[in-house]
């Protein structure tokens, strides 16, 4: 022994040395034991609900338990239809303060990892959290963080798959309620999330579904990126309206990105959709209508002000942006032998100004700004102001650039029975307002040899002579700039067919304009 040392030292060394050990072996003892005590506890309580696990891991000195191959169903008493079940691989808690459980039922963790999984819940089968008790449990639940790594969720209505993804999170600050305790999962509060969803998948009610490649998500950055985007009907073109029972529009949509920002997530619990921003890029949609099959609509379709305020839930949005974006409407005629299309490539567009809500000063009326080319070859500028209030009409105004009218032909000679020879048109401008029954304005058209063919509607490429003489008379070849401009300049006025949508009563409104402007009077 070193000279420098008493025996003293040595002696409390020594009995510092088997403190430690004793505590050391009452840890380990206390943590059998309590391992024991809580792996039985647990068992009980899942198989009361219907739920086992494998390992189960308890660490006193790094306050964590690790649970291992848990498996749970959630089964309805009274018809035995699975309410909800789950297969999780593992969920580790960290940071868990023994003290607050003991001392306050409260129960306080500082990382919650589950891994690898999946999760079914079924809509079906609803619980009333009223009914929960828990006086004698636990009081309070705090979780600071809570990580899910790749856990496939569904989302089922009885037999029905309506939902489906595979989840990525990080979810902060997860707090029962003060008040209600935590039995009633609705009362609990989130301070933030980050969420990546990947291989989406939605099925709407009867007619669509929907898939999306990716969603992220985030409160704390306030926005969410969706990749890949498409709305997929569930049958063939011709099937559609067959299923549906009535004439309607079959739409295909695709979306490559769909960006949100400012994004007010707290709002959600309002039912409000409130952000700065929503940017569409590279969208593409197409409209297919049978109109041999009969039209039964009885319902008044609402102009789109007064459907913004119809809603379910409230919308606030600054800007709306869709860039590189194509619209194809197709349509099949009553007594057509195929269909017809019209394509808007190249679109732009702008609205501003969205809202339903009454917090405070609003503009006058949201306002949207479109650009596109017609046929690839016409170039459209319109903008449409749409007034908030409801004595106030709408306003429709702008041009569409030279192109060859040839390029119409395809819906012409499928849905009007008519087929341009030749001719080109220089320019068109309109103006027009319109209220919820009829619209009234001008339109100025600029053309020059202008020829049509009629074609018989029992053989659509084969021309009708006198429908081609009859035409061609009662239409001028040329309403050039040497035409004086009141000579080229025909009146909008069209009462609207309130069973049909928007774009019906803008396509006709403008149409009544042409054949007036056309027609020579």
């Amino acid at each position: 022994m070193p000279h420098f040392i008493s025996s003293r030292v040595v002696r409390a060394l020594k009995w510092v040395a088997i403190g430690v050990l004793a505590f050391i072996v009452i840890i380990l003892v206390a943590g059998n034991i309590l391992s024991s005590y809580i792996h039985r506890e647990l068992q009980t309580k899942f198989e009361e609900v219907g739920g086992t696990f494998g390992d189960l891991d308890i660490n006193l000195f790094t306050q964590s338990i690790s649970i291992q191959d848990i498996e749970f169903v959630d089964q309805d008493n009274s018809d035995s239809v699975v309410a909800t079940s789950a297969r999780i691989e593992n969920i580790a808690l960290k940071n868990i303060s023994i003290y607050e459980l003991v001392a306050n039922k409260a129960l306080f963790i500082g990382d919650v990892l589950i891994t690898k999984g999946n999760i079914a819940i079924n809509r079906a089968i609803q619980k009333d959290s009223a009914k929960v008790k828990n006086e004698k449990g636990l009081q309070r639940l705090y979780i600071e963080r809570t990580k899910l790594a790749d856990v496939t969720v569904f989302v089922m209505n009885d037999t029905s798959k309506e939902f489906s993804g595979i989840i990525n999170a990080t979810l902060m600050g997860i707090k029962s309620s003060d008040t209600t305790g935590v039995a009633d999962p609705k009362a609990y509060a989130l301070k933030d999330i980050e969420v990546a969803i990947t291989d989406l998948a939605i099925s709407a009610p009867q007619l669509y579904s929907i898939k999306i490649a990716k969603l992220d998500a985030s409160s704390h950055h306030n926005k969410m990126v969706v990749d890949s985007l498409e709305l997929i009907p569930k049958y063939s073109k011709f099937d559609f309206a067959k299923v549906a029972g009535k004439q309607t529009d079959r739409i295909n949509t695709f979306i490559h990105k769909l960006e949100i920002d400012g994004l007010q997530y707290e709002k959600f619990r309002d039912s409000s959709l409130v952000a700065s921003k929503i940017k569409i890029s590279s969208g593409e949609i197409h409209s297919f209508r049978d109109k041999r099959e009969p039209f039964k609509e009885t319902k008044v379709k609402p102009l789109p002000i007064a459907a913004l305020r119809g809603l379910n839930f409230g919308v606030d949005i600054d800007t709306i942006e869709i860039s590189d974006s194509k619209i194809t409407y197709e349509e099949f005629a009553p007594e057509g032998f195929e269909s017809g299309s019209v394509v808007f490539e190249g679109l732009h567009a702008t609205l501003t100004n969205l809202s339903n809500q009454n917090n405070g000063p609003k503009p006058d009326h949201a306002t949207l700004t479109a650009t596109a080319n017609l046929m690839g070859q016409g170039q459209i500028d319109a903008t449409f102001q749409l007034p908030y209030r409801e004595s106030e009409p709408y306003i429709a105004q702008g041009k569409i650039g030279k192109m060859s009218l040839d390029r119409l032909n395809s819906p012409l000679q499928n849905l009007a029975f008519i087929r341009v020879q030749s001719g080109t048109l220089e320019g068109l401008t309109f103006n027009f307002s319109y209220t919820d029954n009829v619209s009234t304005g001008r339109l100025t058209i600029n053309y020059n040899n202008l020829k049509i063919d009629g074609l018989k509607k029992e053989k659509s490429t084969v021309i009708n002579d006198l429908k081609t003489l009859l035409i061609n008379t009662v239409i001028k070849n040329d309403k050039d700039k040497g035409v004086p401009i009141e000579k080229r300049t025909g009146t909008i006025s069209f009462e609207r067919d309130r069973k049909r949508q928007i774009f019906n009563y803008w396509w006709k409104s403008l149409f009544s304009g042409i054949k007036s402007s056309v027609l020579d009077n």
